[in-house]
Parts: C-alpha cells; structure tokens; sequence
C-alpha cells in the first residue's frame, strides 16, 4: 500500500520540479541587442551628430571673435589712458595675422603693464589660425593708430561725415579664418570716442 504512494509522490514532485522548463521563454533582462538595433541607434546618433555640429561651431567662432574683439577694445582705452596719464603720444600698431600666428598688438612706447607685443588670443585660448585681425582707416588699409597726450588721435585723419559711413574712422575688425560672423572696433571721432559693431556694420 505503501510502495503506490511513495511512487505517486514522486511523480507528482518531478512534474512540479521539471515540468516545462525547457519551454519557459528567457526574461526581457537576459536578452541583448541584435546587430540590427545597435545599427539604427548608431544611425540616429550619427544624423543628431551631423545636424548639431555646425550650430556648435558657429557658437565656438562667435566665442572666438568676441574674445578677441574685447582684448582690441581693451588694448585701444589703455593706450589712450597711458598716452593721458604719462602725456606723451603712444602708437598701437594691429600686426596683420599669419595663418599660423593668433592676432598680435604692438604698442610703441611699451605699456607699463603688458610690454610692447602683446598677443591677442586670451592667454591661449584662441588657437593660431583661426582669428583674422584687420585695420583700416577711411577705407584705406591702416595698421597704426597714435593717441597723443590729451587722448585725441593724431594719426590716422578721421573723417567724420554726416550720415556716418561704416568706414569712416579707424577700425579693427575681427573675424572667423574659415568667413562668417565679425566684430569690429570703431574709433569714431578725432576725441578717440569708440563703439563696438558686428555683421554689416563693420567695415
């Protein structure tokens, strides 16, 4: 009587254990990604990819000219504040820039606080080649602009014409090696009074 139990436990307990496991279906968790997935994400990534990075240029030469527009502007008022201060007249000549070369200034007589070259890249953050620096005066290609002892400017002759042409002045203008967006500094009136402009209103 015994045996027929014991046997019918038996049955029942390796049904319950086995059963169907070679039929249970794997969990999500335990599944990969096929070829075919891995594929498309890496499309998608490379169509996000080619879509952001024109716009993050742009944001990183726009970074660029408006650094180096800032040393200009500020490289003009300590010039006109050191030819003040010492009265004496003092020349800023803007170097033309070398592809290989960041922008550089030259002050003659030298400014107590930065010498006579000073290189306009933000303590090397503007990478050679990717700024060009130039400088007219009137229309015509000026590289030198000389502030005497009360700050006025006696070289280049500013015109002063009614309405203002974009070239009248001296200008320093500042833009992307490859083209795009520029910056300028505009020396406006014989007094030495100068304004930032971009785009279209630069020379």
């Amino acid at each position: 009587m015994k045996i027929p139990i014991l046997f019918k436990f038996l049955h029942i307990y390796n049904t319950q254990k086995i059963g169907n496991f070679p039929h249970t279906k794997p969990r999500k968790g335990d599944e990969g990604f096929t070829l075919l997935e891995v594929l498309v994400i890496a499309l998608i990534l490379g169509i996000l990819s080619s879509i952001a990075a024109p716009g993050w240029l742009a944001f990183i030469n726009n970074q660029r000219v408006r650094t180096v527009n800032d040393r200009v502007l500020q490289t003009l008022r300590s010039a006109q504040s050191e030819a003040k201060r010492s009265k004496r007249d003092i020349t800023v000549t803007f170097n033309s820039t070398p592809a290989t070369a960041p922008p550089t200034v030259t002050i003659n007589p030298p400014l107590p606080t930065g010498g006579s070259t000073q290189t306009l890249n933000a303590g090397g953050e503007i990478k050679p080649g990717t700024i060009l620096l130039s400088s007219q005066a009137n229309g015509a290609t000026t590289q030198s602009i000389t502030f005497d002892y009360q700050g006025n400017i006696t070289s280049p002759s500013i015109n002063s014409q009614t309405p203002r042409k974009i070239t009248d002045g001296f200008s320093v203008t500042v833009q992307p090696t490859g083209g795009g967006a520029k910056k300028c500094v505009i020396v406006q009136t014989i007094l030495g009074a100068m304004i930032t402009e971009e785009g279209s209103n630069c020379p």
